[in-house]
């Protein structure tokens, strides 16, 4: 039996400049990428014009792990944040910072990075998208 885990994130019209976003925070080019329009016609689903552009599908690859991503149609209730807290592990101090000096452009530092008790290097970080991301430095 194969397991998984993965995560979906949903925006609500802005799935795109996420995209990027997150693409230039990690180093990482978006892996399949699907609009509303690009998907088979469904009589129960009206495509608007609206609609149309934004993004149903997509994905990014970080740290082996694949996050995907949508907007949500118009009507579908949105809470930006509350339901998700992504976590970005690394043995590497270089990586950590990085990672942390990026998703806070723009964003609210909760918890700035620094010793814990249960880690060497920990920041929570909210960003630009109303995401919280915990940044974690693993234990050698």
């Amino acid at each position: 039996m194969s397991q998984s885990f993965s995560v979906f994130v949903n925006f609500d019209g802005n799935c795109a400049d996420a995209l990027k976003f997150y693409s230039e925070v990690f180093g990482v080019e978006p892996g399949s990428l699907m609009t509303f329009a690009d998907a088979p016609p469904d009589p129960s689903f009206t495509v608007t014009e609206e609609l149309a552009p934004q993004i149903m599908y997509s994905n990014l690859m970080i740290a082996g792990t694949s996050i995907m991503f949508s907007d949500i149609p118009p009507g579908t209730e949105f809470t930006a944040g509350t339901n998700v807290i992504l976590n970005i592990a690394s043995t590497n101090e270089q990586d950590l910072r990085t990672w942390y000096d990026r998703l806070q452009a723009g964003g609210h530092i909760i918890m700035p990075l620094g010793e814990t008790f249960f880690a060497p290097m920990y920041a929570m970080v909210l960003d630009k998208f109303g995401i919280y991301w915990n940044i974690i430095m693993n234990k050698n």
